[in-house]
Order: structure tokens, then C-alpha cells, then sequence
């Protein structure tokens, strides 16, 4: 008779703890000592009650207790992730969950061999693209501002959360102007403006991006072009400058050339030159450009560009010629 060997014939009937669970666990953890570490309070949900959300913060800015909470869903594992980028599937379910809950919902995406998470908001996600009826796969990249530890959650989650611009240096935001995101390279400048306005050197950082960017540089930055020439009505962002910064970079600008100026009228969009619009910023501008009317005599007749930026130029003549009035009230404000 063969005997048997210990276990033989019972083992499939023993209980089973998948890898994976301990990997979840981890990312539960990660986000739990991030979160708590800023002093806010992690509310994990039981998982026999998890339909979307993992866990509720509380927020608390410091030592105050805010009035504000919003819900997390935690991905870990390296199935959801790669060198530069998280993806997970999510349901039509769990996309109209997200898109209707009143509370934001960060999806957090923990990469056991990063031992670093990543976020991205769910609910704008939900709202932004078509979902069919298997849902659709969620996927972002891993970028320095979207980093969900303990230093990115008290200095660009919270913050955002509270309704206020990342609270970040100087040098970072200056280094996140410069980088290839395009998402990364538009929060640097919406925070040098809005946090660091009162630096001269943030300025002269976002005239830097224009001139090597052109077009491809955020709309915040051409905000801060027209707000370094005088023109505060364009754009939600402060327009507090200091004097004597101002003036050395309204000079820069004038001096720009026509490929410069070509790059600017790319901003114009549907609205053109009503008040309140990008175009309604370059009113700051053109009036007292030097040789202005030869440089956008020069685009409006290119046929190397396209009619709409041929069509820009030609209208800010038409409007210097129709309106003589209403162009050299800029001119007297600019000069």
C-alpha cells in the first residue's frame, strides 16, 4: 500500500490568499501614511461595502479641521503599471458612480516597484470621454505634480483640494515650466503667477517659455505676456507685477520680430478680439510695437501661414484703421 504524503489530498480544499492581496494592502497603506502624515484623516471603507471608494479623507490643513472630505480608489500592483504611465480598467458602472458622486474621487495607482503611487481625478475622467458598455480603460502618466506620497499630497493634493495653487518653490515651479508635460509645464505657471507673482525672476521665467515654446507653451503663459504688458482682463490669474521687472520685460516684448508675433496670434481663437478674450490681450501690445503695421501687413499676405493667423492680422489692421480712437487709447496706456 503507497503511502500517503502529508497534505496529500487536502490541500485544494485549504483556504487560498492570493499574492495579490498583499500587494492591495500595500497600496492601502501607502496612501493611508501619506494622507496621515499631512495630519488628515483616512477612513477606510470595509470591502464588503466598497462600490467605487476604498477609503474617505478628511481634510485638514495643518491643524484645522476642514469642512471637506473626498474618496479615493486604490489600484496596486505591477499589472497596473509601467515605466511612465498607470492604466486599470473601470466599468460603466463605476465611470457613472464616479461622474455623479458629489465628493472628488482620486484614482490611485500604488507601483510596488516604484514604491511610489500615482493619481488621477476620476471624476473628471468619468466626464471627459465616451464610455461604452464594458467601460473603458482609465490611463495616465506618471509625472512629478501627479505623485500621490507624502510630500505631493501636502504640497500639490491638498492644497488643489482646498481650491489653492500647489504650494511649491519657486525653483520647483520654474523647473515644472520647463518640462516636456504639457500638463507638468502649464501648473508650473499657473503657480509662478499665482503663488510667486511677486518675484521677478518667475517672470522673467515665463517670458523664457514663450520665447522657446511659442505656441506650444500653455495658455497661462501667454496669460503672463499680456499681464506683463498691462492687460489684466484676460485670464482668472493675479496681475501683480513688480514695477521695475515690468518695465525690462514689456521691452523684451516689444522687440519681438514676426515669427514671434505670428507665434502670439496662434492664441486667438473663435472669440477674436472681443473684451475678455486672448485677442482682447494683444491690444496691450500692438499699438506701441515698433513697426507694427509692416509686421502684420507681412503675415495678413503670407501664403506660407495659415488663414486663420493671416485672418488675425488682417483684422488688428482693419481694426487700427477703422477704430483710431479706440488704438491709441492702448497706445497712451502701454507707453
Amino acid at each position: 500500500m503507497r503511502m500517503k504524503k502529508p497534505n496529500e489530498g487536502r490541500v485544494n480544499a485549504l483556504p487560498i490568499r492570493k499574492s495579490t492581496n498583499a500587494t492591495e494592502r500595500k497600496g492601502i497603506a501607502f496612501v493611508r501614511d501619506a494622507v496621515e502624515e499631512a495630519n488628515c484623516v483616512f477612513k477606510e471603507i470595509d470591502r464588503a461595502s466598497d462600490y467605487g471608494h476604498d477609503a474617505f479623507v478628511l481634510l485638514v490643513d495643518g491643524e484645522q479641521v476642514m469642512p471637506q472630505e473626498f474618496a479615493v480608489q486604490v489600484k496596486a500592483g505591477k499589472s497596473f503599471c509601467k515605466a511612465d504611465s498607470c492604466s486599470f480598467h473601470a466599468t460603466k458602472a463605476q465611470l457613472n458612480f464616479w461622474a455623479r458622486h458629489p465628493l472628488e474621487t482620486l484614482g490611485v495607482v500604488y507601483d510596488p516597484d516604484a514604491a511610489c503611487a500615482w493619481w488621477v481625478d476620476l471624476k473628471v475622467e468619468a466626464k471627459s470621454q465616451p464610455t461604452n458598455e464594458s467601460g473603458r480603460t482609465v490611463s495616465f502618466a506618471k509625472e512629478d505634480w501627479n505623485r500621490f506620497d507624502s510630500d505631493g499630497f501636502q504640497t500639490v493634493i491638498l492644497p488643489i483640494l482646498l481650491e489653492e495653487p500647489p504650494r511649491i518653490s519657486l525653483e520647483i515651479a520654474t523647473q515644472w515650466l520647463k518640462s516636456d508635460s504639457w500638463n507638468t509645464h502649464d501648473l508650473g505657471a499657473r503657480v509662478l503667477i499665482s503663488r510667486h507673482k511677486n518675484d521677478a525672476s518667475a517672470w522673467v521665467a515665463m517670458l523664457n517659455a514663450f520665447e522657446s515654446r511659442g505656441r506650444e507653451a500653455s495658455f497661462s503663459v501667454f496669460c503672463a505676456i499680456v499681464k506683463i504688458l498691462g492687460n489684466s482682463e484676460v485670464g482668472s490669474l493675479p496681475n501683480t507685477i513688480p514695477d521695475n521687472i515690468q518695465v525690462s520685460l514689456q521691452q523684451r516684448i516689444l522687440e519681438f520680430g514676426e515669427l514671434k508675433v505670428v507665434e502670439l496670434l496662434h492664441f486667438v481663437d473663435d472669440n477674436g478680439y472681443e473684451r475678455g478674450s486672448a485677442g482682447y490681450g494683444l491690444f496691450a501690445l500692438f499699438p506701441s510695437m515698433p513697426n507694427h503695421v509692416s509686421i502684420l501687413e507681412s503675415i495678413a499676405g503670407s501664403a506660407k501661414l495659415s488663414g486663420e493667423v493671416r485672418e488675425n492680422a488682417a483684422l488688428l489692421l482693419a481694426i487700427r484703421e477703422n477704430d483710431p480712437d479706440w488704438w491709441n487709447l492702448w497706445l497712451r496706456k502701454t507707453s
